[in-house]
């Protein structure tokens, strides 16, 4: 299969077919349109709007929420890119990391029984094209599809040439890394045109593309090295919520890499990135309360601040060793590391089993011992949509209900078993936040958080243990 896709490629890139294919219709269409369409029922529309909440395209703001939700109404109507995008979710907090679902959402997207991902792709469609691309470069699909790196980066062309703004990052990243081995001619020539490709990206405001721009200045890779320019691009991506980005800026802020050193923004985009689900944000903040050896009254948590606890169970509350950074110190980044093909997405967890012998089931909530075991109504709204609405009104950046809405919101949710509305719970309970304060529930909501999973909950109970000598 992979082979007679790669014949039909001299074919698409020579006559660049942009008529009479959806993509290439609702890359060109206003924000306002496509909104319309996919409100409407179009399930292409709906799988591209979600993409475009994916990737922060036609200057949207990055949302995974918002994404998951176009995403799942998409491939509700069968659609292969609404299919393709839960696929991509699947990878990431909160609906993974679920290296099983990834699969079997690409290969439903790729498997579509009408051939229709296929029949775009063959008619020059810059999404499709995009999509075979990304499928192709899935480690967790190549039980059945062969990874193959060249066919990719001619798909990705083809899409980087009709104006698809993600084609032309991963164009550029393949070209500034020779991810398909296949570098011809001049090296400095090839990586310029990498870099040329992101800043066709950035003319689009994909964050992205100013991302991996700003990973060029920082490592002179295609351009000379700039600091004060890397953290340029960092900050615009970072502002669209970008995640990988908010990490870089916090450490920027936190090493003062371009100034003098920021505690309080370091800590600022740091959990912000946490806020986003990012990989690495719970270790920069661990990171950070060790760097600046803070006040032993902040507990590992989302910007919890001073929590007064009977000051005689403080005495053998550790305080974190401090660590300095030496003045020529070389900046490193644990938290962006390259990996299989940089994305925009962000990393990826290989598949450890095989998508077709063994049956795919979705994730089950279990209730712990004593917990409500009530089921979500059908009428009610998503658990992750009614806990990201709890959070605008926790952190002040709604004001559409009070901080008792919240309190009630988090505790349905934790209710129906989420672990992050439980930990919310905990954190409201010891601040009084919402509720009057009582510590003893604050422990309860923090362990029912702890065995769900939630690693911060595990070491808010660390903490407060310490305080309270349990």
């Amino acid at each position: 299969m992979s082979r007679i896709l790669l014949y039909l490629l001299p074919v698409l890139i020579a006559n660049q077919v942009l008529c009479g294919n959806e993509g290439a219709r609702w890359l060109k269409s206003d924000l306002s349109a496509l909104t319309d369409a996919a409100d409407s029922g179009d399930a292409f529309a709906q799988g591209f709007l979600a993409l475009c909440h994916l990737h922060g395209d036609k200057n949207l703001n990055v949302s995974f929420l918002e994404a998951r939700f176009y995403a799942e109404n998409s491939a509700s109507r069968g659609h292969w890119l609404g299919n393709f995008v839960l696929g991509y979710l699947a990878r990431y907090k909160p609906m993974g990391p679920n290296s099983e679902l990834v699969a079997k959402y690409l290969f439903k997207s790729f498997r579509d029984p009408d051939g229709k991902l296929i029949k775009q792709a063959a008619i020059g469609d810059p999404v499709a094209l995009y999509v075979l691309a990304e499928i192709f470069t899935a480690e967790e699909v190549q039980t059945i599809l062969k990874q193959d790196m060249q066919m990719a980066a001619e798909y990705y062309s083809a899409s980087a040439n009709s104006g698809y703004a993600p084609a032309c990052v991963q164009s550029a990243l393949i070209k500034l890394h020779d991810l398909s081995n296949s570098l011809v001619g001049d090296e400095d020539a090839t990586r310029q045109r990498g870099i040329n490709l992101l800043q066709q990206g950035i003319d689009q405001k994909l964050p992205g593309a100013h991302h991996y721009l700003g990973r060029c200045y920082l490592e002179g890779l295609g351009v000379k090295e700039d600091k004060s320019l890397a953290l340029v691009h960092f900050q615009a991506a970072a502002d669209r919520g970008f995640g990988l980005s908010l990490l870089m800026v916090a450490d920027f802020y936190a090493y003062g890499l371009t100034g003098s050193s920021r505690e309080d923004l370091a800590y600022q985009y740091a959990e912000k990135a946490l806020e986003v689900h990012q990989a690495g944000a719970e270790e920069k903040l661990e990171e950070y309360e060790k760097l600046f050896n803070p006040a032993p009254e902040r507990i590992e948590t989302e910007n919890i601040e001073n929590i007064s606890i009977n000051k005689e169970n403080t005495d053998d509350w550790a305080t974190p060793a401090e660590t300095k950074l030496d003045s020529d110190t070389e900046f490193s980044s644990p938290v962006d590391k390259p990996f299989r093909l940089p994305s925009v997405y962000g990393k990826t967890e290989p598949a450890n089993t095989d998508p077709v012998s063994e049956p795919i089931k979705e994730p089950a909530i279990t209730p712990l011992p004593g917990e409500s075991t009530q089921s979500q109504p059908a009428f009610m709204p998503p658990v992750d949509q009614i806990r990201e609405d709890a959070k605008k009104v926790y952190w002040g950046s709604s004001k559409s209900k009070s901080m008792e809405d919240a309190f009630k919101s988090f505790e349905k949710c934790a209710n129906l078993g989420d672990a992050e509305s439980a930990r919310y719970l905990g954190i409201m309970y010891l601040r009084g936040k919402g509720i009057s304060k009582n510590v003893d529930e604050a422990l309860r909501w923090l362990e029912v958080a702890a065995k769900r999973g939630d690693d911060l909950a595990e070491k808010n109970l660390l903490s407060l243990r310490k305080i309270m000598k349990k």
